[in-house]
């Protein structure tokens, strides 16, 4: 089916506004500068249905994390609560219930960013201070202060199986974490990496991002760039460059890691074929765009702006113009090693042939040339498709 955007639905007042998509596909989150958090079926024939809305928080929200059974959200005030999302009502009869279960955080500073482990057992959460905060969703006690960065921190991504964890701050710096010893440690520092940003505005920051399959974090870049961090190097091997004209505010990835989608501050949706370095899709807005996120168990995309509106982008990737669907696993082997928890093997594998032409994107402190020479700007952007071809 061709691809398509629906009309904008606004979900909350005028502001920043942040997007997750439940760990199902099922329902998408969203919350906004009116203090709520609202939830939304995702499929077509139940979309329009009334969403339900959590009114727990006082302040701005911030940032959401939706993993199998809970939905973590954080406010500008730095309260972070938890809600429970029954799985087993919305499979006997259609409908979600989502419940709140307790207060994750109570920090003195905004909530910036949260990442759930893969075991629902740990949240990792950024504030505006200089130190990463993992608390226990067990008992919501303090597990861990991950201390380091100079300057307040504005993203957090647990890697899927949760060994690493990766940060950025406001000064540029990203921070990786090995999270299995009983008391982690940072084991790779970036400086000048990711976007330099004023603390305090949330439009201003962008969010790092982890690949499902585990192989690379995705960094947005000064340079307008994406740069993709690899697992074990700890360094840039390749970027994604050449479509956005200012600050990349977010990233998301296919459930297979073949693609990827980022928005900006330049009103721009773009899809990228990863292994081939380029945009295939395009779609222009009106105005900044905030956040954006991939149903993990299908086509579709789900972003929103500055006015408080959501947008879904159903069908993204056009199979009928020969590029793969963007939930078919690129490697078994790859997800088995994930999923085993085994890092060794996770670390010392090779990427795959994924960048086969050797290029590759200089690591903290980079310069911007290498990978983002090697794009082809082609034609100029029309509604969705750049590369008329199909080729990729």
């Amino acid at each position: 089916m061709a691809p398509s955007i629906t009309d904008p639905r606004y979900a909350h007042a005028e502001g920043f506004t942040t997007v997750a998509f439940g760990r199902g596909g099922d329902f998408i989150c969203t919350g906004g500068s009116d203090s709520l958090v609202r939830v939304f079926y995702s499929s077509k024939a139940e979309r329009d249905q009334e969403a339900i809305t959590l009114e727990q928080h006082s302040d701005n929200v911030l940032t959401l994390s939706v993993s199998r059974s809970k939905i973590i959200s954080g406010d500008e005030e730095g309260t972070v609560f938890c809600f429970d999302v029954s799985t087993s009502a919305l499979a006997e009869s259609g409908k979600l219930s989502v419940e709140p279960s307790g207060t994750v955080l109570r920090s003195v500073l905004p909530a910036r960013d949260i990442s759930i482990s893969s075991s629902e057992r740990q949240a990792a959460i950024a504030t505006d201070d200089e130190n990463v905060t993992v608390v226990s969703l067990l008992d919501m006690g303090l597990l861990h202060t991950l201390t380091g960065h100079r300057g307040s921190v504005n993203s957090v991504s647990y890697s899927p199986d949760s060994a690493y964890l990766a940060s950025t701050g406001c000064n540029g710096t990203v921070r990786v974490w090995d999270m299995r010893e009983d008391e982690p440690s940072c084991i790779s520092v970036m400086h000048k990496m990711a976007y330099v940003c004023e603390p305090g505005n949330s439009m201003d920051q962008s969010k790092a991002r982890w690949s499902p399959d585990g192989r690379f974090v995705a960094v947005p870049c000064s340079d307008h760039t994406i740069k993709l961090v690899e697992r074990g190097a700890w360094q840039a091997s390749a970027a994604l460059g050449g479509r956005h004209t200012k600050k990349i505010s977010h990233v998301t990835w296919s459930p297979n890691s073949r693609y990827m989608a980022s928005v900006g501050l330049d009103g721009q949706v773009v899809v990228w074929d990863v292994a081939a370095r380029t945009a295939i899709l395009s779609h222009a807005t009106g105005g900044a765009l905030c956040q954006i996120d991939w149903n993990p168990c299908g086509n579709m995309l789900a972003f929103t702006d500055g006015a408080g509106a959501m947008y879904i982008w159903d069908d993204v990737i056009p199979s009928d113009q020969g590029h793969a669907p963007p939930y078919e696993r690129q490697s078994d082997v790859v997800h088995e090693t994930v999923a085993s928890h085994d890092d060794n093997d996770m670390d010392s594998a090779p990427i795959g042939g994924l960048f086969d032409d050797g290029d590759g994107a200089d690591g903290g402190e980079m310069d911007s040339d290498g990978a983002d020479d090697d794009i082809d700007d082609g034609e100029a952007l029309d509604d969705f498709v750049v590369d008329d071809d199909g080729g990729g």
